[in-house]
């Protein structure tokens, strides 16, 4: 996983809610959940204080994965730049006060919204139909930490003077209501990848636009380079990704050349009239499909934006505090998953995953532990004021990792990446509550040694336009392939042939899939990594690309199985980075080979001394010999025999000859 670490989307082949936007043309909407024939909303004679208001600009601002408000153009006045609102800066880093700037001095108004889609927390049909698996798009960790940055973010902003509306249920029915009940001329979000996020969207939208007259206006902040700034068609691409001659110079460096690429969009008449951003399948034909290709292809094309100022102050509109508009209150993690917390022992309907009640109990056990545990700490004043993943405590980490070295030295490959040997920032990003134009611009100011972090958010990047692109193809079992290649990678597939995975419901694989998933697999590397997964929320990159080889080359287990777990389990999920990732190193995704990582052998790479699996595994704390921790099942260690597969097939050619020769690894005692 390119550092980055669920699908939040429809699935043809699933039961789930299809927003068709056609279908909302008809319905007025008079109350969450109620609905009547259409009227318009200019001929409600009965609301006085909608009409008191309406003379003004009243923006409804509705957040999702942009949890901030640095750099987030939903707060940008679109008057003080009418071409387009990003065409005017001076610099990639100080945006001129004539560029697109905060909301300081304008006379619109506005009101947040942030909605607690229900779909998110109830049980889900899985992808595996063979399964009869349920799956929950938001779980209990990523939740946890939602929760904290919903918290920050309205109490950041009711510090500006502005408020933070809070919703739970279903937003194309919420976020009109709120719309019509505030008398918002205008209606602003941010795109973000999943099938399922661009349906509502585009629901809202009609909703909006056809029925009420509303303005709707959606931006990007969730992505590194803006969709409108990628290259058109495949002849682009391909030009771009592999260009016969080598590019020149560019003469006046990085900032002449975003500006240059920014006048030639501000003449382009088309895109001063778009108020809505395409991420359709179509804007994305002829996409790289190989990530280097992509990223040499964007960097000869265009450059990151700057990045965009924060508000100073916010107002609300005239006549908002006679409304009478309800605040929200934001919902507890007992709120959202009490369908977990009442589940009875033995009702498959809602079996998330194919696992027991004790272990989804401890996973959701294990947030609200941690949610307690931070809140007696700020309680006793052991940590700063404001959210452990808010806004606040992104900007804080960015700056501590980069202006205390720890980006220069950090050992971003071991197995154990505390202490440093990872920015972390992944949550942060996964909730938006950092803007990745904000880290690739101070990375790219600290220089030297930094520039890896750079590179990451151009691999995020690809996932997650690859997402958009792919559309619901990206959540079949065949992937996105770029080679048709066999399971036991010696032939070649026949065109269109599927892979036959093997279901981790039925009777047979069902077992190895339990202990896959609950990290009892025998395999030490693989068992601590899940265990760290199950109780944080969290593990390393390297972890996590050899957990998916496990399960998708040593089990042939389907991999959409592996990414319903993560997403379950994942603190900082998101859908285009965890099923590109999955894609890709299960064999199924844009990449060119076919990986398959030899556990102990990476174990020996990246944990040599055992610290981190002896960290994990209470049988193994007290070893003193790493040979035994490698490869216990060679040692007569009980909870360790009959791995989950031959041990043999998890080292290299060159260690399985080392162990055959000299009866050991060559490991550091």
């Amino acid at each position: 996983f390119v550092s980055y670490h669920f699908l939040i989307s429809i699935q043809p082949s699933i039961n789930q809610k299809v927003y068709q936007p056609i279908e909302f043309m008809n319905v007025q909407i008079d109350d969450v959940g109620t609905t009547t024939s259409t009227t318009n909303r200019h001929d409600d004679d009965d609301d006085n204080h909608q009409v008191e208001i309406q003379d003004e600009r009243v923006r409804l601002v509705w957040h999702r994965r942009d949890l901030r408000l640095h750099d987030n153009e939903l707060y940008a006045d679109d008057n003080s730049n009418e071409q387009n609102n990003c065409c005017s800066y001076s610099s990639p880093h100080n945006p001129s006060s004539d560029a697109v700037k905060a909301m300081n001095h304008s006379s619109l108004k506005v009101i947040s919204l942030y909605v607690f889609d229900n779909n998110y927390f109830q049980p889900q049909p899985s992808s595996i139909e063979q399964s009869h698996f349920h799956n929950i798009w938001f779980g209990p960790h990523y939740t946890n930490a939602l929760i904290d940055t919903v918290e920050s973010l309205r109490e950041n902003i009711q510090l500006l003077g502005g408020e933070l509306l809070v919703r739970t249920g279903d937003p194309v029915l919420i976020v009109p209501q709120i719309a019509l009940q505030i008398g918002a001329t205008e209606v602003w979000y941010n795109e973000e990848p999943g099938t399922y996020e661009c349906q509502v969207a585009k629901s809202i939208q009609h909703i909006c636009t056809y029925q009420h007259g509303i303005k709707v206006c959606s931006k990007i902040g969730y992505t590194l380079y803006h969709p409108m700034d990628l290259p058109l068609n495949h002849n682009e691409w391909s030009e771009l990704a592999h260009p016969k001659n080598k590019p020149k110079k560019k003469k006046h460096g990085i900032e002449c050349h975003f500006l240059k690429k920014q006048q030639q969009i501000a003449v382009d008449p088309c895109l001063m009239q778009e108020s809505v951003v395409d991420v359709s399948s179509d804007r994305f034909t002829g996409m790289c499909r190989i990530m280097g290709d992509f990223r040499r292809a964007v960097k000869n094309h265009t450059s990151v934006r700057p990045v965009i100022q924060a508000p100073q102050r916010l107002a609300k509109a005239k006549g908002y505090d006679s409304l009478n508009v309800d605040q929200g209150r934001i919902p507890t993690l007992y709120d959202l998953f009490h369908c977990i917390l009442e589940k009875t022992n033995g009702d498959s309907k809602l079996c998330i995953m194919g696992m027991d009640d004790e272990t989804i109990q401890f996973v959701l056990q294990s947030a609200i532990e941690k949610q307690n545990t931070h809140k007696k700490k700020k309680k006793m004043g052991m940590v700063s004021t404001g959210g452990q993943y808010g806004e606040s405590a992104a900007l804080q980490r960015l700056e501590t990792f980069l202006d205390d070295g720890h980006a220069k030295t950090a050992n971003r490959s071991l197995a154990d990446v505390s202490n440093n040997n990872s920015s972390r920032l992944s949550t942060y990003f996964a909730l938006g509550t950092l803007s990745p134009r904000t880290a690739y611009w101070r990375a790219h100011e600290a220089g030297e040694g930094c520039e890896w972090l750079k590179s990451h958010l151009e691999m995020r990047d690809f996932f997650l336009f690859t997402c958009f692109a792919a559309g619901s193809k990206m959540f079949q079992g065949n992937g996105i392939p770029l080679n048709n290649i066999s399971r036991n990678n010696s032939q070649k597939k026949k065109k269109n042939e599927a892979i036959q995975w093997n279901c981790p419901g039925d009777a047979v694989h069902v077992q190895k899939w339990k202990q896959w998933a609950t990290g009892n697999t025998k395999l030490p590397m693989i068992d601590a990594g899940m265990k760290e997964l199950l109780s944080t929320g969290y593990c390393s990159n390297r972890l996590r690309q050899n957990m998916v080889s496990v399960l998708t080359k040593d089990l042939c287990m389907d991999w959409r199985a592996g990414a319903e777990w993560f997403q379950f389990l994942l603190e900082d999920h998101c859908v285009g980075s965890n099923y590109g990732n999955w894609l890709y190193f299960s064999g199924v995704g844009p990449d060119p080979k076919n990986r398959h990582f030899r556990t102990v052998s990476q174990m020996k790479r990246y944990d040599p001394k055992g610290d981190y699996v002896k960290k994990w595994i209470p049988e193994l704390r007290n070893v003193d010999s790493v040979e035994i921790v490698f490869r216990p099942w060679d040692f007569g260690i009980e909870s360790f025999q009959s791995p989950i597969v031959d041990p043999s097939s998890q080292y290299t050619w060159q260690d399985w000859q080392d162990l055959q020769q000299t009866g050991g690894l060559s490991l550091i005692d």
